[in-house]
């Protein structure tokens, strides 16, 4: 008799979670950008993730070095040792990230999107010089837990 699982995988179509194809926009180095991001959160994120949804901790010390090595800090942000790229890649990082867990897309998202956008669109010069290199490089955190 056949498994449950294996029918319905051949009735089910892959998951698409690009369902307006908009990463077919993005140009070859902004999708390498987002298999890096899913690469990380695969090989760092997946494996430990789990654990500490039991025990409602943030594991932001142990997973923030592997996400400053992305040098994503930034993303869409020109100037400021910002990682720049266009406005396209300002939300699929998150959604590569949320893929994994979606307490680190919003532990970025606040980081990035909220705190160092709200100052990068509305600060003064000097609040940009002060502000968003040190937090582009992860040495200033925005959204800390």
């Amino acid at each position: 008799m056949a498994s449950p699982t294996k029918d319905i995988k051949k009735v089910l179509p892959k998951p698409n979670s690009d369902f307006y194809q908009l990463l077919e926009t993005l140009p070859a180095e902004e999708l390498a950008v987002l298999n890096q991001v899913r690469d990380v959160h695969g090989n760092k994120v997946a494996p430990i993730i789990t654990k500490y949804w039991g025990r409602r901790f943030f594991p932001r010390l142990k997973l923030l070095p592997a996400i400053k090595e992305l040098n994503i800090g930034g993303v869409a942000m020109n100037g400021y040792g910002c990682r720049g790229g266009s406005a396209q890649l300002f939300r699929p990082d998150r959604h590569e990230m949320a893929r994994f867990d979606s307490s680190i897309a919003t532990f970025f998202g606040v980081h990035n999107g909220l705190a160092m956008g709200s100052i990068y669109l509305g600060g003064s010069e000097e609040q940009k010089q002060k502000w968003i290199p040190p937090m582009a490089r992860r040495e200033k955190l925005a959204a800390s837990v």
